[in-house]
C-alpha cells in the first residue's frame, strides 16, 4: 500500500489509520502504567512518608 493511498480520505484508509492510532495509544498507555508500577516498587517503603501522603 502506498503512502498516498494510506493517507487518502477515500476507501478504508481512515479506518486503518484509526485502528493503528488506537493500537499505538494503548501500547503507550500500557508502557506508562508498567513504568509507573515499576517506579512504585523501587521506591523506599517509609511508613512515615506514606502516612503523610494519605492524610487529607
Amino acid at each position: 500500500m502506498s503512502w498516498e493511498a494510506l493517507f487518502s480520505l477515500q476507501g478504508h484508509s481512515p479506518y486503518l489509520l484509526g485502528a493503528y492510532g488506537v493500537t499505538l495509544l494503548l501500547i503507550g498507555l500500557e508502557a506508562l502504567v508498567l513504568w509507573r508500577r515499576s517506579r512504585a516498587r523501587r521506591a523506599p517503603r517509609d511508613p512515615a512518608r506514606r502516612a503523610d501522603r494519605m492524610a487529607p
